[in-house]
């Protein structure tokens, strides 16, 4: 009797592992638009590295937190598990400061896209509506970020 137990315990255990692993792969499955919007916000942070003038800084250091918090709401709203995934894109690193900005606001924009696919769950609804606010918040920093460095230019710096 023991022994039947501990085998029921052991399906039981076996069968709720195999429910967690395919709940996991089927939410991965249906969000391929959030690993790509993933992606592409992860790629944004990465050129966003590049030290700027102090007035610039501030608002590129405002995008990086925004980018940031986007990148871990998709990850509440699509099940994923952050090692799996690519967290170093490859970046061209051979851009000037104007077109690293355009290229940064391109995978924002990007990035916003791919998370407004109709969301059929409402609790990750919610978390993808947090994503927007943090991608909008952090593109609008990057146009602050734009206008200080297009006045540090003009000024010759």
């Amino acid at each position: 009797m023991i022994k039947s137990h501990k085998l029921w315990i052991s399906v039981a255990w076996a069968v709720a592992g195999v429910m967690i692993v395919s709940a996991i792969a089927f939410a991965q499955g249906r969000h391929p638009r959030y690993i790509h919007a993933r992606s592409d916000l992860r790629a944004a942070q990465i050129l966003l590295r590049i030290h700027d003038e102090p007035n610039v800084m501030r608002h590129v250091d405002a995008v990086h937190a925004e980018v940031e918090a986007a990148i871990g709401e998709i990850d509440r709203a699509a099940v994923i598990d952050r090692r799996d995934w690519e967290d170093r894109p490859r970046i061209d690193t051979n851009i000037d400061r104007p077109g690293r900005f355009r290229k940064v606001m391109a995978l924002l924009a990007s990035a916003r896209h791919d998370i407004g696919a109709e969301e059929d769950n409402p609790r990750a609804s919610g978390w993808r509506d947090a994503a927007y606010r943090h991608i909008d918040a952090a593109m609008e920093q990057m146009r602050r970020a734009a206008r200080d460095l297009r006045i540090d230019r003009l000024e010759g710096y």
